[in-house]
């Protein structure tokens, strides 16, 4: 069954992410010119301090609106963890030495656990005005499964850090046909301009799609379910500490806050 085998196999690398870090915690050298940079995932999450800061007020009363758009906003920005768990992989890759070859940077490192074995090869080289990376993998479980060189991760990061796309494609594929899971698009504008999309692939042509934004002190997260009308879309300006989330798009479903942070008509509040 695929659905054993996907956790078969997600367990087998996650047995292999924790060996390999623990293997040191000094990056690699190269006897050539320093490699770039891993890319820092973290650096486009979602900032939700306004509402980190101001969750005090989910213990007063008449504030169900914020908390409910507390909930929301933080809830939807952790589908996109489900990437960390590929990106780990880079962390791995920073314990192997990296070789440098026509304009390729290369890391390469490989594990076996009761009769399993898996390799990754890490790739990196400018294209422009980009960072292209792309990992792939081969793995077999000594009972006849396997597959070679199957890309789990690609992506490009702009060098001046202002923009960068991801694919993450399924742990468990078939025939060694990428599969795509997980796709986020992002770019940044100085430190208060930034927007991120991110689409998750089911089975069949269903997607759903998360956005955050920032615009100065105005920000947005929404998620679009293609083919439903469970959407969700949250709003919070933190110069005027006001907000309002909304469920579908039917701006009645809209529920605001005042700068109290208590529930009010949206009317009331510009919204």
């Amino acid at each position: 069954m695929k659905y054993s085998n996907t956790i078969k196999l997600s367990s087998f690398l996650l047995i292999f992410v924790l060996f390999l870090t623990a293997c040191g915690d000094d990056p690699a050298s190269s006897v050539n010119e320093d490699p770039p940079e891993f890319p820092e995932f973290e650096n486009i999450d979602a900032d939700l301090s306004y509402f980190e800061q101001n969750s005090e007020s989910t213990n007063q009363e008449n504030t169900s609106n914020f908390t409910e758009a507390y909930f929301y906003a933080t809830g939807l920005s952790s589908v996109t963890a489900s990437g960390l768990f590929y990106t780990s992989f880079f962390n791995s890759a920073n314990q192997s030495e990296a070789e440098f070859n026509d304009g390729t940077w290369r890391w390469e490192y490989s594990y076996s656990y009761e009769g399993e074995t898996a390799s990754i090869v890490l790739t990196s080289q400018e294209i422009g005005s980009n960072i292209v990376w792309e990992m792939n993998w081969s793995y077999d479980d000594g009972q006849g499964n396997s597959f070679e060189d199957y890309t789990m991760i690609e992506g490009s990061v702009a060098k001046d850090g202002s923009s960068g796309s991801w694919t993450f494609n399924s742990l468990n594929p078939d025939n060694n046909q990428e599969e795509p899971f997980m796709e986020t698009i992002w770019e940044r504008s100085g430190d208060e301009n930034f927007e991120s999309t991110t689409e998750f692939f089911g089975e069949g042509a269903g997607v759903q799609t998360y956005t955050y934004a920032q615009n100065g002190n105005v920000f947005d997260v929404t998620y679009n379910d293609t083919g439903s009308d469970n959407n969700i879309y949250v709003h919070w300006n933190t110069s005027l500490q006001t907000g309002y989330y909304q469920e579908g798009t039917d701006t009645a479903e809209r529920y605001c806050w005042n700068d109290s942070f208590t529930n009010v008509d949206c009317s009331t509040v510009g919204y």
